[in-house]
């Protein structure tokens, strides 16, 4: 239900393969937002939750996840042309370009139809990330009136359908009845990060765990929101309180992972990387982010290793070009 939601400088024989493009002394009129919405080819909202990739100069710039109604989005990036990328199993691959100019619009509105790829009946169909906050609405309707679960519903059924004014309204219809309805909160946040608006969806998700503390997700999208926002070492407390919740959470020890990549702890982010490959190895965000981990650190050799892994696992992704770039590259300068 909660959307989910880097580049570094690296060393001898090294390509820019990172995972946040270093943005320190941009001015705040210089950044802008990539907002997007997820369609697939008949109209229908996407079946499950997809991870949608952000890519610029050469670089992996983030990742995130769309939500249930195929909404995600990239805040605070500088002035650059970009691709929105999405390679999930099952689907045509998407690269669609996107230049960010905040001086002309602040808000580079994505739209993207899916299409399904011809798949063979036989093999089983990947695994992928559940969400463990799905709202249960019989434990709801022990704690608030019928009115206020059926103005949510009518609320969700609304953002289906597109009509996202209708859905505000109708989540404060059912906060004005019940202020501590958190999973209205919670949608009225995932509707501000939609819009950039990064600082109302922030004190949205921090109320969301105000009321239900034990809601792994919350703290995921809280991280995400100030992984974004550079403040990586509440970040990291944050993500690590909903891991604490929620230990199988693939998405949850990837985010750490690149909390603690970013904070030079490369011992510890290779363990939330490698936990996080494990419980879903369809993440090739997780192979790529290893490798750039150990390129940072001086391990070209795991690093080649780690970029053919890549190359078996995932042969059809985006960035296939760039990681056989890199090992050749890397193989030229290691070279006598």
């Amino acid at each position: 239900m909660l959307s989910r939601g880097h580049a570094v400088s690296l060393g001898k024989g090294v390509v820019l393969l990172g995972l946040l493009f270093a943005c320190g002394g941009a001015r705040g009129q210089d950044l802008g937002n990539i907002v997007g919405q997820i369609r697939m080819q008949n109209g229908s909202l996407p079946p499950q939750q997809i991870m949608v990739t952000l890519e610029g100069r050469g670089a992996i710039i983030n990742t995130t996840y769309c939500d249930n109604e195929g909404r995600f989005g990239f805040y605070s990036v500088l002035s650059n042309p970009y691709y929105v990328v999405i390679d999930a199993e099952g689907y045509e691959p998407v690269r669609q370009q996107v230049v960010v100019v905040p001086t002309i619009s602040q808000t580079n509105m994505v739209h993207i139809v899916l299409r399904p790829m011809a798949v063979d009946p036989s093999q089983p169909s990947p695994g992928s990330l559940t969400n463990p906050d799905v709202v249960d609405v019989s434990e709801l309707a022990k704690k608030f009136p019928a009115s206020v679960i059926k103005a949510f519903e009518a609320g969700k059924k609304a953002e289906q359908r597109g009509e996202m004014t209708a859905a505000v309204r109708l989540y404060e219809a059912a906060l004005r009845e019940a202020p501590d309805f958190y999973p209205a909160i919670n949608n009225l946040g995932i509707r501000h990060l939609q819009k950039g608006d990064v600082q109302a969806a922030e004190a949205e998700f921090r109320r969301v765990i105000e009321l239900n503390q034990n809601g792994a997700q919350a703290y995921f999208n809280l991280g995400n929101v100030l992984f974004m926002t550079n403040r990586n070492g509440e970040a990291k407390q944050t993500l690590e309180a909903g891991l604490r919740l929620s230990p199988s959470n693939a998405l949850g020890h990837y985010l750490n992972g690149s909390v603690l990549t970013r904070l030079g702890d490369f011992k510890a982010a290779e363990e939330q990387l490698k936990t996080a490959g494990e419980l879903n190895p369809k993440m090739p965000q997780v192979t790529i982010s290893l490798a750039t981990l150990y390129l940072q650190s001086g391990r070209e050799h795991e690093a080649a290793a780690m970029f053919e892994s890549f190359l078996r696992q995932f042969p059809n992704h985006p960035m296939v070009p760039k990681v056989r770039a890199a090992l050749t590259k890397m193989a030229k300068t290691s070279s006598p």
